[in-house]
């Protein structure tokens, strides 16, 4: 008699373990005027801090004397350990009297000989990323938009392969003593023609306007804070400061960026905003929106935030 034996085997799922993977960072550009009001210089810190969630293409420099600005840039990197590139965009210090000025915080990298050349034509490497990434980069755009109108001088339509722009830029209802006085807000009116052509452009963009950095101080204890920490970071925002010689700081252009982290801190509004010839940013009631506007921040829990990206960095 044979002995059949019979094995039977079970087929089981097998379930291949992928290894995690951290999710994409988000690509960026940051395009700034560095050097005038000291809000540039914390921005441009507080983008540091988070490059566990931005890829930081380059840095762009932007309105009057934008190599000075790209020497502080670079400098300010060097300082801080980063290597990151920096283009100059259009010198526009002929244009007016207050683009041609030497601000104080230029003293801070006089002199200095950058180890890698600032490159030139920031509007090129603007249109190049766009292009070579479509629906894919975010500009943070936090000074006169001198860059934004000579990227569109290359390429008209460019600014709708951005994902998102986040502008520090105009005032909607409230002005720069957060009331509801309203002004032509620095950035629009330095470059009226140029602001007219990025509100027309019809791109995706965010604004952060007075509405919603016009209350976002540093005060003294906080500055007290940032300057004892004594890191390559803080230092060099210490630094810029003393030069920047004035007390209190409003933190306009990192609300921008804040816009884009911390959205929930925020509230904001589709409208339709208009340019005038004297630089304020109109809303004009029931027409089509073509932004979308700032119109509330946390402001304590905001600061709260920046603040711990400050003093728990580790550059």
């Amino acid at each position: 008699m044979k002995k059949i034996i019979c094995l039977l085997f079970l087929s089981l799922p097998v379930f291949a373990q992928k290894p995690s993977q951290a999710p994409a960072k988000q690509k960026i550009i940051f395009d700034c005027d560095l050097g005038d009001d000291i809000d540039d210089a914390y921005a441009l810190g507080l983008l540091l801090t988070m490059q566990d969630r931005y890829e930081i293409l380059g840095i762009t420099t932007c309105y009057g004397r934008t190599e000075d600005r790209a020497r502080l840039a670079t400098k300010f990197l060097q300082e801080t350990h980063q290597t990151i590139p920096i283009y100059a965009g259009r010198n526009t210090s002929k244009l007016n009297e207050r683009a041609n000025w030497f601000a104080e915080q230029f003293y801070w990298s006089q002199g200095f000989k950058p180890t890698t050349p600032i490159k030139t034509n920031a509007a090129n490497f603007i249109q190049a990323q766009l292009n070579r990434h479509p629906g894919e980069v975010i500009i943070f755009s936090v000074g006169p938009v001198t860059n934004m109108a000579d990227v569109m001088d290359l390429e008209p339509n460019i600014l709708h392969k951005a994902k998102a722009i986040h502008a520090m830029f105009g005032s909607f209802r409230l002005g720069y003593d957060a009331t509801s006085k309203v002004h032509a807000e620095w950035n629009v009116a330095v470059d009226i023609p140029a602001a007219k052509k990025f509100v027309n452009s019809g791109a995706n963009i965010i604004y952060a306007g007075l509405d919603v950095t016009a209350m976002v101080k540093l005060d003294a204890t906080k500055r007290a804070q940032i300057l004892q920490r004594q890191s390559p970071l803080t230092n060099a925002l210490s630094g810029l400061y003393v030069l920047w010689g004035q007390e209190t700081p409003t933190l306009f252009d990192p609300v921008a960026i804040g816009m884009e982290a911390y959205p929930e801190l925020f509230k904001t509004e589709e409208v339709h905003i208009r340019v005038d010839d004297a630089g304020y940013t109109r809303i004009i009631p029931n027409e089509k929106p073509n932004a979308r506007i700032g119109i509330h921040i946390d402001t304590d829990a905001f600061i709260a935030r920046i603040m711990k990206k400050y003093l728990h960095q580790n550059l």
